[in-house]
């Protein structure tokens, strides 16, 4: 049996990469869709049999990438305005190359359309559905890997530092177990048709994290609110578009006042496994 070709878009981010590899593990022949020509050689060395140089804005670029593939898995660019225009774009052209999978990364409770990037994935969604396009949709709760970012702050000041308050709950989840069950539903059958809520073991506030911290480091790290005044102020020196910063501070204050709860029951089923849990990630981490 022939091995599927499968198009992953935005496969250079950091949502794109582990899954690139993870697809590759599983057997399928991995197209990455990338907007430099100077990422395909570590994208090659993840596991992509070939790279396609695109821009999601321009559907010819879009047409070529598809064609001769069997799937497509589509990941949008991070709070992208035109969201809901970028999908319709490849799901026109997975339609017009008679693809058979169309698997879109979206976001857990897209329903929330106080952040504007989760009502664009809902109203994508909601395309693709009324489509007739074979499709599953996958929609992942937030990462533990948003650690990362901050860990030289953990290490070196001792302090665990989000823009939302220290005591709001989020099932979050590891990128790698996210990544192997978007392979596994890009090939195994079984999938169609089926919208699948991706949330991590166990509800977790920022205090839990700074407690599983500090009992791994061996020493006290503090969980600390930061105000969305100052992360607007850093997130501009870093040369973030007004826009963006506008959408982030929304998201912030929303996930201030609900925190990002769920229930880990089928991303549980989907790995045939208890999901890694926090503290394991934090040990991977530390190594």
């Amino acid at each position: 049996m022939m091995k599927p070709k499968i198009l992953v878009t935005g496969a250079n981010g950091r949502t794109g990469r582990p899954i690139v590899a993870a697809l590759a593990k599983a057997g399928a022949s991995v197209r990455a869709f990338i907007r430099d020509g100077n990422q395909a050689d570590a994208l090659t060395r993840l596991g992509a049999e070939d790279c396609a140089v695109g821009d999601m804005l321009d559907p010819a670029s879009i047409a070529r990438a598809v064609a001769g593939c069997d799937k497509i898995v589509h990941i949008g660019p991070p709070m992208h305005p035109k969201e809901v225009d970028i999908t319709l774009s490849f799901l026109h052209a997975a339609q017009q190359a008679g693809l058979n999978h169309f698997i879109y990364y979206s976001v857990m409770h897209p329903l929330r359309r106080g952040i504007r990037h989760h009502a664009l994935k809902l109203d994508a969604e909601e395309h693709i559905v009324e489509s007739g396009m074979p499709y599953t949709i996958l929609e992942p709760t937030r990462y533990m890997q948003h650690l990362e970012p901050i860990w030289r702050d953990v290490t070196e000041r001792h302090v665990h530092a989000m823009p939302f308050n220290v005591d709001v709950h989020f099932n979050v989840a590891d990128l790698l177990d996210l990544s192997e069950v978007t392979a596994k539903v890009a090939t195994e059958d079984g999938h169609l048709y089926a919208t699948y809520e991706l949330a991590g073991p166990e509800p977790l506030s920022q205090t839990d994290m700074a407690r599983i911290l500090s009992e791994e480091l061996g020493y006290r790290v503090t969980a600390r609110q930061i105000p969305l005044d100052e992360l607007a102020a850093t997130v501009k020196q870093k040369g973030l578009s007004a826009d963006r910063i506008e959408q982030m501070l929304i998201m912030n204050e929303h996930y201030d006042a609900h925190g990002f709860p769920g229930n880990p029951n089928i991303l549980t089923w989907l790995l045939g496994r208890a999901p890694g849990d926090f503290r394991t990630y934090v040990r991977r981490l530390i190594g």
